[in-house]
């Protein structure tokens, strides 16, 4: 069954960011997958309402915050380090390593919980 939601996943790992979409899109989201954060005018990726992001696409990025900021509603962060997160982003925590279903529960809690941040054209 199709969701009416799009996501965003980003993993720098090419078989883990294919796991994570091919879970998602059997969950009936509608999933796009990049290695890197996109850029928020990338025609792609434009209204997202969920990012799935693996932490490691952040570190020595000093701008991928504001990225996911404008690519997304809501973020759900796949992580393994305990660090500072942005506190104007609404982001969602998944420790790696992880079992799908703690994933798929954590998009549906952040799709239920988010407002959006950035008007989209």
């Amino acid at each position: 069954m199709r969701i009416d939601a799009k996501v965003l996943v980003i993993a720098p790992d090419k078989d883990l960011r294919r796991s994570i979409a091919f879970l998602l899109e059997a969950e009936g989201y509608d999933v796009s997958a990049h290695a890197t954060v996109p850029l928020p005018d990338a025609t792609e990726t434009a209204r997202r309402h969920c990012a799935v992001v693996d932490e490691d696409v952040t570190v020595g990025e000093p701008d991928a915050w504001d990225r996911l900021g404008s690519v997304a509603d809501t973020i759900v962060l796949l992580r393994d380090r305990t660090r500072e997160l942005p506190a104007n982003l609404a982001i969602h925590t998944v420790e790696k390593p992880f079992l799908g279903q703690n994933l798929v529960l954590a998009v549906r809690s952040a799709l239920l919980q988010r407002r959006p941040l950035r008007s989209n054209p």
